[in-house]
């Protein structure tokens, strides 16, 4: 494991400041705890001494210095008080009871360094603070008890939060380790993977966990989007292979037109022939790459813009209205089953197309007397509209493949046309958040379009 690497990684800086955070969060807690603690542990000392020092005056002034020097003497005896520390001195200065020694004795607070008692540690002298109560006569009651107990109970609580908070930023730092030497491994990974593509290895992917954190989605999202790079690419290879494919034959014809027209035309009407056959080939060739160009357009959303609020019931019997002469005069008959009142939001020329191309291939992939239905209901939240016949229809395998571009069944390469009309039709529904499906009629094929009803 590389270790500046790791420290400077965001992870490992992200653990930091963590760490930084924490520390000043307990450092601030063990402060607060600490004067709060200490203050109330002397709040309670002095109390207990006051106290002391008011029940022992309240037995001067019943039973004086006799009945007072009788008390104290008991509860330094028993122990009664907890262990405090009396001393009793008269008006010339004399110690009737205990040790301590003041050089006056105005009422208040003093303290004194003694020596140890046996409870403090080694080396330390005991810290004694001591209350100084004058009585009536001259006599000075002073109690007292060791101070530095206080101080060694705030010790430990400082020693306690010290040591929390070293294992505390130990496996902080421990953990920002391991956690960024992790994060670099998959980042590192990602970096292998995107410099394999980079040379030309498509098929390269992301490795993923077993745990769905923001890493392994990340890694899921970046995939997902090098499929769809993948796919496109192989999209356009297929299309450049597909173009020149299709277009060799009628710029080949266009060729052979004009060069037996300059070597065999004599008169104008064979020429304006040459000319009429030449023009035919380059409107076929006009209408290929017109309909490229739509399926980029389609592809690329841009005529989400464009969408609007519209009639699609209308939209369809109006396209139905256009073909029926052309289904007449071809011997076929169009059905219509279209429910009324259909809203849609979308684009309505790319709509048009879309049903247009779909009369259109069952027009002109349909034997005569064929019978053709269009088809449009709303079902739920989604529109379905289809169009039925029942003509010689298409092998199952070749179903999912009638929506490629350029693509035609081997049965209808005799008959005029570029192959990329059903490629629009699934690119419009697309546009339109729905998709399309080529079914079986049982006989014929069946053509269904689902999009999302406007709400």
């Amino acid at each position: 494991m590389q270790i500046a690497p790791t420290l400077k990684s965001a992870s490992f800086r992200l653990a930091a400041a963590y760490a930084a955070l924490f520390t000043i969060s307990v450092v601030v807690l063990a402060a607060v705890i600490y004067f709060l603690v200490t203050g109330l542990a002397d709040n309670g000392f002095r109390s207990r001494i006051r106290g002391e020092a008011n029940t022992l005056h309240n037995e001067f002034e019943t039973g004086g210095i006799q009945r007072l020097l009788r008390a104290i003497t008991e509860r330094q005896h028993d122990r009664l008080a907890g262990g405090l520390d009396y001393t009793l001195v008269d008006r010339s200065g004399k110690h009737l009871f205990g040790s301590v020694t003041v050089q006056s004795c105005s009422a208040g607070w003093v303290s004194f360094k003694g020596p140890p008692d046996g409870d403090e540690p080694p080396g330390q002298l005991e810290e004694l603070r001591v209350l100084k109560t004058p009585l009536p006569g001259g006599y000075c009651l002073m109690i007292g008890d060791d101070a530095g107990k206080i101080r060694v109970f705030g010790k430990l609580i400082l020693r306690s939060f010290g040591w929390g908070l070293l294992l505390s930023l130990t496996f902080a730092v421990l953990g920002g380790v391991f956690l960024s030497s992790n994060f670099l491994k998959r980042v590192e990974a990602m970096n292998r993977t995107a410099e394999a593509i980079i040379e030309g290895d498509m098929k390269r992917r992301i490795p993923r966990r077993a745990v769905s954190d923001d890493l392994d989605r990340l890694a899921a999202t970046f995939n997902r989007m090098l499929d769809r790079i993948t796919t496109l690419m192989d999209s356009l290879r297929h299309i450049s292979n597909d173009v020149a494919h299709d277009l060799r034959t009628p710029l080949g014809r266009l060729r052979h037109f004009l060069e037996d027209a300059g070597r065999t035309a004599g008169t104008p009407e064979e020429y304006q022939l040459a000319i009429d056959k030449a023009l035919s080939e380059v409107d076929g060739i006009l209408d290929t790459f017109g309909a490229i160009l739509r399926i980029a357009q389609i592809e690329s959303g841009t005529r989400r813009a464009g969408f609007r609020s519209l009639r699609l019931s209308d939209l369809v019997q109006d396209i139905c209205d256009s073909y029926e002469p052309s289904f007449e005069d071809a011997g076929k008959m169009l059905v219509r089953q279209i429910d009324p009142s259909i809203p849609i939001c979308g684009d309505r020329e790319l709509l048009v197309q879309s049903a247009a191309n779909l009369l259109e291939n069952a027009l002109t992939h349909t034997p005569a007397g064929a019978k053709v239905v269009v088809e449009l209901h709303l079902k739920g939240d989604f529109i379905e509209l289809t169009v039925s016949d029942n003509g010689n229809g298409v092998p199952e395998g070749e179903r999912a493949r009638i929506f490629e571009r350029f693509y035609r069944v081997e049965g209808s390469r005799t008959v005029a046309g570029n192959g990329l009309g059903l490629s629009i039709v699934e690119g419009v529904a697309e546009l339109h958040s729905g998709w399309v499906t080529a079914l079986d009629n049982n006989p014929g094929l069946r053509v269904a379009i689902r999009l999302p009803a406007a709400a």
